[in-house]
């Protein structure tokens, strides 16, 4: 059993470790100065209301990540988790749950992703999404970088097994998993117009990355912390590029082009009926002055209704 002292130690900032927290205040300055500049100049109200879940979960994973590699580094209390983990998983007698973990985790290598995520590519050029396929190309090289950075510093050693060896800190297959899954998410949850079929497959690509992470601990190979580690690092990592991406796209090339010659997502009806609308009234709504036009956007729906049912006579 967990003392008090020891959630403390596994939740809240060991001030003595003040090195590690300063880093982490100077990542987390930088990050929100990136997700406020493209909006400096523009009304806070604009600045405060877009997408703010990006700055609070890219915080909270870095704030997780940093937890655990503060706990790994200095011994802390995450390290009796992870033994309690490690042997909770030893002590299970059924032997399909590990067979399972095993093919779990070999879908999950990095072959597999690989060739998913050249497909997923490939898909990305062929609808000329220059943006998309740019952004996921940095986001998988970040991840592999990160990985082999950071294994190669901490140097933690694996729990004991026949199937693997190397560092342990973080889980390079959860770095992936979830990252691959994020880039299909974030790429193409525009193509999917179906709530129902867009929340499914939302379910079902996250069960996966789920699954895969669950299967490095059930197979010795990882510990808890290394896992969480690997998946807070990608979200924070993933976080970064969006903001990047959404900072600069001016600045490159292909992503200026890509509004002309990408595929549109909206339907065709859609696009032909908008096609066949006269000139004269695109050019007379253009010059509609804009106090105007948010006058009749705050007009309730009963008076529009109304007025819509009076008869043309």
């Amino acid at each position: 059993m967990l003392s008090i002292n020891d959630l403390v130690n596994i939740l809240l900032p060991v001030l003595s470790h003040w090195m590690i927290w300063l880093v982490f205040f100077i990542v987390s300055i930088l990050f929100l100065l990136l997700y406020a500049y493209p909006y400096l100049k523009k009304p806070r109200k604009e600045v405060t209301n877009y997408h703010k879940k990006i700055p609070i979960t890219g915080i909270i994973s870095l704030y997780i990540f940093t937890k655990m590699l503060e706990g790994v580094l200095y011994e802390g209390s995450i390290l009796k988790v992870d033994a309690a983990v490690n042997n909770y998983m030893q002590a299970l007698p059924v032997s399909w749950i590990y067979s399972l973990a095993l093919f779990i985790t070999n879908f999950g290598s990095t072959l597999y992703i690989t060739i998913l995520f050249i497909i997923a590519l490939a898909v990305l050029v062929f609808k000329k999404r220059w943006r998309f396929a740019i952004l996921s190309i940095i986001a998988i090289l970040g991840a592999i970088v990160l990985q082999f950075v950071i294994k190669g510093l901490v140097q933690r050693t694996r729990p004991v097994n026949l199937l693997e060896t190397g560092y342990s800190f973080p889980s390079g297959h959860a770095m992936t998993a979830i990252v691959f899954v994020s880039l299909l998410i974030y790429s193409f949850r525009d193509d999917f117009k179906n709530k129902i079929v867009k929340y499914v497959l939302i379910t079902a690509f996250s069960a996966f990355f789920i699954s895969v992470s669950i299967s490095r601990i059930v197979l010795h190979v990882h510990w808890f912390s290394d896992v969480v580690a690997g998946i807070t690092i990608i979200l924070f990592w993933f976080m970064c590029v969006i903001l990047v991406e959404r900072s600069i796209p001016s600045a490159i090339p292909a992503i200026k082009k890509e509004t002309k010659e990408a595929k549109p997502i909206v339907s065709k009806e859609v696009t032909k009926a908008v096609a066949k609308v006269p000139e004269k009234v695109t050019t007379a709504v253009a010059k509609v002055p804009k106090k105007v036009v948010s006058t009749v956007a705050k007009v309730p729906k009963k008076v529009t209704t109304a007025v819509a049912k009076v008869p043309k006579k």
